[in-house]
Formats: C-alpha cells, sequence, structure tokens
C-alpha cells in the first residue's frame, strides 16, 4: 500500500493573502502507473472572497478551451454576502436579501422564485412561490405566532410559534416547557395532497384539512434530554442517560399497556466507545478496537450465554491511513458452488485517494437485475448453486464521476455497466445511446434527473425535491406511480403508490409521524403502525395491527435491527433472539444477497442500506435527497452546494466502504468523531500531568480533538480535499494543524483560558447541525485573542475583521458569527506589550459568543502571579476581576463572608474556576459550593453562580439553592 502513494504528495499553492488557489493531488490506480496530477483551481476577488472553482477535469479542458465554465461561480454583496451561485451541475440561484441579513426573495435557473415576508420582528410568516409557468404566486407556508394573552401564557406559548401552515398540511405547536422546549404538537394532513396554496382566512385553512390530527408529546430532564416521547398511537418511549448524557436504558410502554425492554445497558470504555450493549431480547453486541488508534476491529452480536454460537461475527482489517481492506463475518457458514468454495469475506482496494476501485464478495448466483432486489433465500436452503463470489471494478474520471462499473462472477455471465458523463458537468447517465447529459439533457435547470429509465419519469417541485414517480406510464394518464409529500424542513411526511388494475386502483400509503409510520394498504386492508426507536446500534420496530393481520403476524411484535459499520440492518430479530430476516449489500449500497425465515417476514422489510428506507421505486430516500443505488450516485445535485466537493452527484467521494452520508449532505467517517476526542484529551492529560498540568493538557488535547473533528468539516467545505486528494495526506494535515495549535496554546494560555475554551468548545459541539461552519482562533494585531464561530463562508471576512478590528466581537456578530475573547488586547488589561506574532489562523471550533465588558462599580481584584512564558505575549494578564455587582445585596447581608472567602480563593487562584461545575441554566457559567451560608453544613446547599465575561472577566451572577430551583 505504501509504495502507491511514493510521489503522490498533496501540494496547495497560496497567494500572497494565504489564499488556496491551486490544489495538487496526484492519481493513480496501481505502482505500475505514472501519478498524473490533477489540480484543482480557485480564483478570489480582491477582497479575498471565493469566485470560481475549477475541479481537475474542466480544469484541464480550461487548458484547451479557455472559454470552459468554472464547476461553481459566485456573486457577493458589498457586505460580502452571497448574491448568486452558478453551478454547472445545479443551476443558477439568486437571492435577495434584507437589511437584516434576511433572506427576501430567490430566484432558481428554471424562471421559478420563492418569497418570505416577515414581520415587523424579522419573524418569516408566510412563504410564496411561483413557477415560470404559472400567472401568480402561491402561499406554501404560513407562520403564526402567539401574543401575550393568559392562555399562551399557560401554554408557555408568548412569542413562540404556535402554527404552522406548511405543504403537507398544519403543524400546531400546542405547549412549550419554561425553557421553550416543545411539550406537544398536533399534526394535521391536508384532504388534497395536491392543493397548493394556504389562503389568509385561519378558517378556510381548517376547511382544507382532515378531520383526524396526530398529537405527539414530550417530556424533558434539566439538561433538555427527551425522557419520554408518546406518539399519536398511544405508545412511549422511554430513555435514561448516564451521568455523561450518554444513553444507556431505552423501553417502549405500548398503547395495550405492556412494557417492552429495547436496551438494557450499555458499556463504555475510556475512549468513550461503546464496548458491549445488551438489546431488550437478550441479544449483546459486544466490539473490540485497537488500543493503538481506536479503530474498530471485531463486532460480533450473540443470544446472551450462547458467545460461541454468533448471529454476526465481523472481523476489520485496515490499511494504514484507515482504509477498510476487508470485512469478514465468522458467523457465516462457508459455502460451496460449482467445486468452489464460496468465503464470507469481503475485500477492497483503493487507489492513492482513497475512491475505491475493486471490491469482491459473494452474492446470489440468480440475481440478474441491479435494479430489484434479488430473490429471496429461506434459511437453512442447501442449495449449491444459490451463491458466487463475485468481483467489482470501478473507474472514475479526473472529477469523480464513476465512469465503469465490471461485475465479475465466478460462475455465469458478469456485465459492465458504463456512464455517459457531461463534456462541462458532471451529469450521467446510464443510457449510452443519448447525447452528453447536462442542464436541460437528460436533467432539469436545477440538476435534477429526469427520469430512473424509459419511462419512469421523475417530477420535481420547486424546491427541487422530489414529488413523483412514474413507474408505468400509459396513455390514457392513468400512470402507476408513487407520489411523497414533504414538510418545511424538507422531510417526508406521506408517501403513496398507486397501481392500477383495469378500473381499479390499488393504494398504499404511509404517514411518517415522530417516532411513528402508519401503513394503510387499501387493496388487502392491512392497517398496521409502525413504532420507530433507534436505541444505540440497533433500530426496534413495533408492528401494530389495526386490521387484517396476517395469521403468520402477532400483535404489537419488535422486530429488532441489528447494524454493520455503516448502519445497514444486516440482521433482524424477534423479541426471543429468533432470526427473523438477512441482508448483504454491494459496496455502493444494491443488495448482493438476502434470505428470511419465511416470505412474510421478508415482505416488511423496509429499512436496509445505510439503515435507510428502500421504496418500490429502488430509491433510497436520506431525508434531503434520493439515492439510486445501481447508478451509484445520487438523483438529484446536493442541496448544500458544494459543502461535500465539487461533485454534488458524486456517493461519499466514492468511498462507500469507510464513509457514510446522514442525510443525503456530506460524508462523514463511520465510528470516528467520538473516539477522536476522547484520545486527544487522554493524550493531552498525559501531557499536561507530565509538565505538572494535568488539566491544562486535557483541555488542550481537548481543543485538539475538537480542531481535528471540524476541520475536516471546514476543509470539505473549502475544497481543500476530497476526490481529488488522497485521504492519507489531509490526515496527516489536519494531525498536523491540531498538534501544531494545541502545542502552541499549552505554551502561554492559562489553565483558565484552556478551561474557558474546552467549555465553549462543549457548549457549541452540542449545538452544531450542519458541517457548513468554521471556527478561528485568531491573535489580533492589537494582541487580542478571540475565538469566533460562524459560517465557513464568512472565514476570511471573520479572520480580516479580527484583525482591523479594535472591538471585533460587535462586527462579527453582523457576518452571523459568535465570538469569544480569550484574552483581551493589552490596552484593555492595562498590563503588557503587544504580542510578537500570531496564531496559525485556520482552527475550526465553534464557540458562544462573547459580553463586552461594561464599566461597573468595585469589581474585586487581585494579583496571581504567573511564570512568564514564550508565545504571542511575553507576559500574562495578571489580574483576575469578577464584578459583584448582581450580589451586593448578599455580600452586605449575613453570610456574606462567606462569599467573600470564595471570592478570594477564586481570585488568588487556590480555587481554580474550572472546579465549578457547569450550570447549564446559563452560558459560560460554573457554580461554587457555599459551606455554611444561611445555616447549612458540609459541603453546603447553596452555590455562588460566576459568568465567564471573556478573558479574565468574570461576573457574580446570584446564589442558588440547586435543591429548590
Amino acid at each position: 500500500m505504501s509504495t502507491l502513494h511514493h510521489h503522490t504528495p498533496t501540494l496547495t499553492v497560496r497567494d500572497p493573502r494565504g489564499l488556496a488557489v491551486r490544489t495538487v493531488a496526484y492519481h493513480r490506480r496501481s505502482v505500475r502507473e505514472r501519478p498524473q496530477a490533477r489540480i484543482t483551481r480557485q480564483v478570489y476577488d480582491a477582497r479575498g472572497f471565493l469566485r470560481q472553482q475549477w475541479d481537475p477535469r474542466l480544469f484541464a479542458l480550461q487548458a484547451g478551451d479557455p472559454e470552459t465554465a468554472p464547476n461553481a461561480k459566485y456573486c457577493y454583496s458589498l457586505a460580502g454576502q452571497v448574491l448568486s451561485t452558478d453551478s454547472v451541475d445545479s443551476g443558477q440561484r439568486s437571492h435577495l436579501l434584507g437589511s437584516g441579513g434576511q433572506v427576501l426573495a430567490n430566484w432558481d435557473g428554471q424562471g421559478a422564485w420563492q418569497r418570505q415576508q416577515y414581520d415587523g420582528l424579522l419573524r418569516p410568516v408566510a412563504v410564496f412561490e411561483q413557477a415560470g409557468d404559472e400567472a401568480s404566486e402561491r402561499c406554501v407556508e404560513r407562520l403564526t405566532y402567539a401574543g401575550m394573552s393568559s392562555e399562551y401564557a399557560a401554554r408557555n406559548a408568548c412569542g413562540r410559534l404556535v402554527r404552522h401552515d406548511d405543504p403537507a398540511g398544519t403543524l400546531l405547536h400546542e405547549h412549550y416547557d419554561t425553557r421553550g422546549y416543545l411539550t406537544e404538537q398536533r399534526r394535521a394532513l391536508r384532504q388534497d395532497a395536491q392543493t397548493r396554496h394556504w389562503p389568509e382566512a385561519v378558517a378556510e385553512r381548517d376547511a382544507q384539512l382532515q378531520s383526524q390530527a396526530f398529537i405527539t408529546t414530550w417530556q424533558y430532564d434539566a439538561m433538555g434530554r427527551v425522557l419520554e416521547q408518546t406518539d399519536a398511537q398511544g405508545n412511549r418511549h422511554l430513555s435514561r442517560y448516564g451521568e455523561d448524557g450518554v444513553l444507556t436504558q431505552s423501553a417502549l410502554v405500548l398503547n395495550n399497556g405492556v412494557r417492552k425492554i429495547l436496551l438494557h445497558q450499555r458499556i463504555f470504555n475510556a475512549l468513550g466507545q461503546v464496548t458491549q450493549e445488551r438489546a431488550g431480547n437478550g441479544v449483546i453486541s459486544a466490539a473490540q478496537y485497537s488500543p493503538v488508534d481506536g479503530r474498530l476491529q471485531r463486532l460480533t452480536t450473540y443470544r446472551e450465554g450462547q458467545v460461541d454460537m454468533p448471529l454476526q461475527d465481523l472481523s476489520y482489517r485496515y490499511d494504514r491511513v484507515g482504509n477498510l481492506l476487508q470485512v469478514s463475518d465468522g458467523a457465516q457458514p462457508t459455502r460451496w458452488a460449482s467445486n468452489t468454495q464460496v468465503n464470507p469475506t469481503c475485500t477492497y482496494a483503493y487507489d492513492s485517494l482513497s475512491q475505491l476501485i475493486n471490491a469482491t464478495g459473494r452474492e446470489n448466483a440468480r440475481h440478474q437485475d441491479q435494479t430489484a432486489l434479488p430473490s429471496n433465500m429461506l434459511f437453512g436452503s442447501t442449495q449449491d448453486d444459490l451463491w458466487r463470489h463475485y468481483t467489482r471494478e470501478y473507474e472514475y474520471d479526473a472529477g469523480g464521476n464513476l465512469s465503469v462499473m465490471r461485475h465479475l462472477p465466478s460462475t455465469g455471465t458478469g456485465f459492465t455497466q458504463r456512464m455517459r458523463v457531461g463534456v462541462s458537468s458532471n451529469h450521467a447517465l446510464q443510457d449510452s445511446e443519448r447525447l452528453g447529459p447536462g442542464l436541460g439533457v437528460g436533467f432539469d435547470h436545477s440538476g435534477n434527473l429526469q427520469a430512473l429509465a424509459r419511462g419512469q419519469v421523475l417530477s420535481w417541485n420547486l424546491r427541487n425535491q422530489l414529488v413523483a414517480v412514474t413507474q408505468v406510464q400509459r396513455v390514457n394518464g392513468e400512470h402507476d406511480d408513487e407520489r411523497y409529500v414533504y414538510d418545511s424542513a424538507g422531510q417526508r411526511i406521506l408517501k403513496r403508490r398507486v397501481q392500477r388494475h383495469g378500473s381499479r386502483a390499488h393504494t398504499h400509503e404511509v404517514i411518517y409521524l415522530p417516532g411513528l409510520e402508519l401503513h394503510r394498504n387499501h387493496v388487502s386492508g392491512e392497517w398496521r403502525n409502525v413504532v420507530v426507536a433507534r436505541v444505540g446500534r440497533a433500530t426496534v420496530r413495533v408492528l401494530q395491527w389495526q386490521r387484517n393481520r396476517p395469521a403468520e403476524q402477532e400483535d404489537h411484535a419488535l422486530r429488532f435491527s441489528v447494524c454493520d459499520h455503516l448502519g445497514s440492518s444486516t440482521l433482524e430479530l424477534d423479541e426471543n433472539a429468533a432470526l427473523l430476516t438477512q441482508e448483504a449489500f454491494y459496496p455502493f449500497g444494491g443488495t448482493a444477497w438476502r434470505a428470511a425465515r419465511n416470505t412474510v417476514e421478508a415482505r416488511y422489510r423496509t429499512v436496509r442500506y445505510s439503515g435507510r428506507e428502500r421504496d418500490a421505486t429502488g430509491l433510497y430516500y436520506y431525508g434531503l435527497r434520493y439515492y439510486a443505488p445501481w447508478l451509484l450516485r445520487w438523483v438529484s445535485a446536493d442541496p448544500g452546494g458544494e459543502v461535500d466537493g465539487l461533485n454534488l452527484y458524486a456517493m461519499v467521494g466514492n468511498n462507500p466502504v469507510n464513509l457514510i452520508d446522514v442525510d443525503g449532505s456530506q460524508a462523514h467517517a463511520a465510528l470516528q468523531a467520538a473516539a477522536l476526542l476522547a484520545i486527544f484529551t487522554l493524550v493531552g492529560f498525559g501531557m499536561g500531568e507530565a509538565l505538572g498540568f494535568a488539566e491544562v493538557g486535557a483541555g488542550v488535547g481537548f481543543i485538539a480533538a475538537v480542531v481535528l473533528f471540524v476541520v475536516s468539516g471546514y476543509q470539505y467545505v473549502e475544497q481543500e480535499r476530497r476526490a481529488q486528494v488522497g485521504r492519507a495526506a489531509v490526515r496527516r494535515a489536519r494531525q498536523a494543524q491540531a498538534s501544531g495549535m494545541a502545542k502552541t496554546y499549552a505554551q502561554w494560555l492559562t489553565d483558565d483560558e484552556v478551561a474557558g475554551l474546552a467549555e465553549f468548545f462543549s457548549e457549541q459541539l452540542a449545538s452544531v447541525q450542519s458541517a457548513e461552519f468554521a471556527f478561528t482562533i485568531k491573535t489580533s494585531v492589537r494582541g487580542g485573542i478571540y475565538a469566533s464561530f460562524g459560517s465557513a463562508d464568512e472565514m476570511q471576512r471573520a479572520q480580516q475583521v479580527i484583525d482591523h478590528q479594535p472591538n471585533p466581537g460587535r462586527f462579527l456578530r453582523k457576518l452571523g458569527y459568535s465570538s469569544y475573547t480569550v484574552r483581551e488586547p493589552p490596552a484593555r488589561r492595562g498590563s503588557g506589550p503587544r504580542p510578537l506574532g500570531g496564531v496559525p489562523e485556520t482552527q475550526t471550533h465553534p464557540v458562544t459568543r462573547a459580553t463586552s465588558v461594561a464599566h461597573r462599580r468595585a469589581p474585586i481584584a487581585a494579583e496571581q502571579p504567573v511564570a512568564p512564558a514564550a508565545g504571542p505575549s511575553s507576559t500574562l494578564a495578571s489580574v483576575l476581576n469578577i464584578d459583584t455587582d448582581a450580589i451586593v445585596n448578599e455580600l452586605q447581608a449575613q453570610g456574606g463572608q462567606i462569599i467573600r472567602r470564595v471570592l478570594d480563593d477564586l481570585i488568588q487562584g487556590i480555587r481554580k474556576m474550572a472546579s465549578g461545575h457547569l450550570y447549564h441554566a446559563a452560558l459560560k457559567t460554573r457554580s461554587f459550593d457555599l459551606p455554611g451560608y444561611r445555616g447549612q453544613t458540609g459541603r453546603g446547599a447553596y452555590r455562588l453562580l460566576v459568568q465567564h465575561q471573556g478573558g479574565r472577566q468574570y461576573r457574580a451572577t446570584g446564589i442558588l439553592n440547586p435543591h429548590r430551583g
């Protein structure tokens, strides 16, 4: 493997401003090939904003044709906000922004537009849409907020959203708790899903709704975690958490009153990785990890007391950069077919850019149609001709498009699948007879595929959501199709499939609700409710029957899905741990073989590859878009744009064995992030302990871990790497960056500053919903040290603000950034010279917003000796300020001397700020015991609350008895 990567460095060319204008990666498939340079080009304007990007394929075309359009180009406003994008894959999109930065309108390349309406508080109140061929706009969403009445106050709803009319129907937020968490929700669907306009009058809107409403309720603990969810059929899902906030137990109380345990117990190692999990059916999943790098080495699933007879026993072998080379299932027997041994082992090989180029495994020997599922085998079958080995070879162009896939079985006839790729875009079609695809040819002008195959038309709405797939076309217009309806967040709420036989229309529909699916088959009369719960590594589905239950099926039957490292459902077990179904997959998601106890059990399996639902069309629904496993690519452009590379259709950078996509927007490494955080924290602790500062070392190690974890997301956004760049070089670069930052800060940050950063890192990681963000720690030219978090698109401007603005926090907020003052500049601290140098700039991690320190009376201050250290500043601030404005009365009353003792200990460093308990009801706040205060003994019931204001500035915010609230 190491020979393959010889002479394949990753090079970055930067302009005088430090902006990456070229990225060079070297590609080859084998050691016999000469490495080929693949160059990615970026163009920036005078302000440092990214204007154009070319991937290696289009960059090479540009050398012969200077008019070759870039993969993406951007236009910005004077304030630096993106006004328009032009992508060769997804077409043109323009935005009109208001003075508050709110989006007023959007236009796309098909002539469609969307308009948002806001109230005086800039809250969205309506959304209007109009297609290019429509005469007038339609209101597709209306939002209503509660006033200040006693009725709303009783529901804790004042000023909050109480009604949302969206494309699927109406969502009523009936009740909130005192912290603003939604506790009751009511969903009503439209009578006619094709109706697309919401009138202004409430009565007219109500007239469009079905009479039945679905109510879901939640209960939370003090940390905001869900303790209980009651679905629309009255099933209660109960969750319990450990001291570290991780789920440890889960149960279901069904609507018939029967309690079912879903998750008994979870055991973790010192790195926070799950080593053992016991499900409610007595099945144990045990994981073994490498003590060197924390990678998963073995994943075993067995019935309690039957460890020698596993249901699944997966062993993993990796190359040096972490790519899987082999997966073996020791629980599966070796088969013989045509005098050939068929082993339950899969092997993988990669090119120098970590793209999968070769895979082997076993498959159903009778499977021919790759768009359909293979025939179902029955457990215990002894037919020798059911199995065979296969080899799949993959070839990609310089843009990361899969161009050729060869399927080579050990017996029988194989096939070769070729994709015709657009000359100047990443659109691709399997039909080789067509002209080169592109916008308007095989795809619409927003980059959506128009047909799966001849006659199978795909229909899209103005939000680029798939709304219908025509499976059988008829001249009279009465087609067989499957239709979809989505809510305002883009999540599917309704699926309806219609099959016509003569004059009869057979309808099957599924309604998706929180933790519940309602399946209605109007042909067979089967009505079943499926309770869905994700608990640990398993997904549990409970089948509850309302009508026409098959004789072979029990009511309230539990189905436990056992998953592999990618989350694919490989086994299904009942509540007695009996095997129901089993399935294995090709690398890009097709089903290689499947088996079941009987055909009835196989019929009710819907969750397959990557833990996603497979529709009757063969498409997998991921949440934001659909994936076609036989095409090995997405059927629409990435809704997030270039967050996952310049190729908007490639599946996880063509590395589907090691990467997963959670929602259809971006690739993530499987089973990696949590381990990295723990590993680096422990490494940092060990380094710090050797120097006598164990806590500081742990904090710095945590910073490095977070940087390594989040930088990966930022680097995806920046297009520094992806399909064009070898993952080995990427990881080395990220490790060097994280390690360098940790070493730098370990030399000159105080323990309080490191603890403060680590605390804010934790707070922001918990709130991050997207990888489209960036974090920077930077020393300004005035000597201040600032951390900021926000959109990756604004990273360059955020760094410029920190460099040139005396009060960067205010200007960063205008960019949508949160900021945190690690250390005030010397002019504000009143001590120490300006720093001699800066900090490496692009370190990414979210931090909460800092509060500027106002002039306050009589702060308590004391000198805290700090040893001189090398680094950006030769003298550290020696004053710790705690403002006592808010507790003046308590200081002057009885017991004030107790408060002063605690404050003095904090100021003099006798007690560290990091030793306080995190107070989660307020940001950046810790609590400290007040022994003896108001007659309490021991550690004391009362605590002093201290909030970090930035740098060495703190504020005492109050006295709290947490036992009384």
